[in-house]
């Protein structure tokens, strides 16, 4: 009876290099079972033993016909002729058959075969990073990897840590590029392991911040404009020049009364600052409301009262700067009140604004956004005032532009969003 065993394989034919993809033949017989290392890329053949084959009788046979088979040919891919080939990290199981021409299966043998990746001579293109956060944009730079395989997560053995805990830092493997990513500035040293073999790669991020990113002023008056946490060079723009011109040293200059966006250009990322330029009345009435929606108690009992105010009373003792009183010369009117006033000399900017007109500019400082819809018997059902005190640029997009916040007398940067009635008195 045929001896059937699980085969041992030696090698025949060495690798030329270690870098690149060797050929490499093996023998097999059906003594001994044994495993063997090959490197992804390599490939040869498997050539079964047979000078000693016999059947039951001790007559030498003759082999018909082979049959070779791949437990995981993702791993390694064999053909009807016994190449095979290594194409990405793992093991596999070849069996290999061997049938006379009657069919008989003659010779059986099952060769494991352990593909890794010879990292010894990948390097990495950088061995450290440095950058910078801004807005709300992460950090993300891109290293290449120099290796003659493709190494991706998929077929390799791939970890990372980092050495600052607090320090939020991610690291993927694709198509030999290390993606490095952080939301956060501080120092770190990136380890990274790709099949056992280890990288170090410091890092060092950088928030840069710009020292206003909104302001409200007066025409023919100056302010300086600068970028904290670079010492790179700074390109300076603005929206409209003819509103607001900007100096290479970052000083602005406020030329006529409008809206415009400052922007400083450095180290590939955007920082701004969101520029009204309003009379000089008007200026004193929007940074009266801004004091006292910053510094005063809200108390509707006690609104008309000096430390105190409710809605539309912080508006009213705001315009009483410029002699504005809405028609009540002692009272603040309630904020209905104060809404069908501005219908009558004013002007209603949009029945209900969206993040268009914030985006494009259409308000200025001082105009009053008001909630309506309640069933209180009042104009519009009008329960609720604001009043509008400039733009802040957030952040830039993907494509370079400046994404704005409205900003309010008594309520957070970006409140509202949109849908209600803004006026100008």
């Amino acid at each position: 009876m045929l001896a059937i065993a699980v085969g041992i394989i030696f090698l025949v034919l060495a690798a030329h290099s270690k870098t690149e993809a060797a050929v490499k033949d093996f023998q097999v017989s059906t003594q001994t079972w044994n495993t063997v290392d090959v490197m992804v890329g390599d490939t040869g053949y498997l050539r079964p033993q047979t000078e000693n084959l016999k059947d039951p009788l001790g007559q030498p046979v003759q082999i018909a016909s082979w049959v070779y088979s791949s437990h995981d040919p993702s791993v390694v891919a064999v053909d009807g002729d016994g190449c095979y080939q290594a194409l990405q990290m793992g093991s596999s199981e070849v069996s290999i058959q061997g049938y006379s021409s009657s069919g008989m299966l003659l010779f059986y043998a099952t060769c494991t075969i352990q593909v890794s990746v010879d990292m010894s001579g990948v390097t990495l293109e950088k061995n450290n990073l440095t950058g910078y956060l801004c807005g709300e944009s992460q950090f993300s730079e891109n290293i290449q990897i120099l290796s003659s395989i493709v190494l991706n997560e998929e077929n390799s053995e791939f970890t990372y840590s980092s050495t600052n805990p607090d320090m939020s830092v991610g690291c993927s493997l694709k198509d030999n590029v290390l993606i490095i990513e952080s939301g956060s500035e501080g120092k770190a040293v990136l380890r990274v392991t790709i099949n056992g073999k280890v990288f170090e790669v410091p890092i060092t991020i950088t928030r840069l911040e710009i020292t206003k990113r909104s302001y409200v002023g007066s025409k023919g008056k100056t302010f300086h404009l600068r970028i904290k946490g670079t010492r790179e060079k700074v390109v300076w723009s603005s929206s409209n020049p003819k509103v607001v011109k900007v100096a290479r040293s970052g000083n602005v200059r406020m030329r006529r009364n409008g809206n415009a966006v400052i922007t400083a250009e450095v180290a590939g990322h955007k920082l701004g600052c969101a520029v009204s330029v309003i009379s000089s009345k008007l200026l004193k009435v929007v940074k009266r409301a801004k004091y006292i929606g910053a510094n005063w108690k809200y108390s509707q009992p006690k609104r008309m009262q000096n430390g105190y105010y409710d809605c539309s009373a912080l508006v009213w003792k705001s315009y009483s700067r410029m002699g504005k009183k809405f028609g009540m010369a002692n009272y603040a009117p309630v904020a209905a009140d104060l809404a069908k006033w501005c219908k009558k000399h004013g002007k209603v900017l949009t029945k209900s604004y969206t993040t268009q007109h914030i985006q494009k500019m259409k308000f200025q400082p001082g105009d009053l956004m008001f909630e309506t819809g309640q069933d209180n018997g009042r104009y519009k059902g009008i329960y609720h005032v604001e009043m509008f005190v400039g733009y802040a640029v957030a952040y830039y997009d993907q494509k370079g532009k400046p994404v704005l916040n409205e900003l309010w007398a008594a309520r957070p940067e970006g409140c509202y969003g949109g849908g209600h009635l803004m006026e100008r008195p």
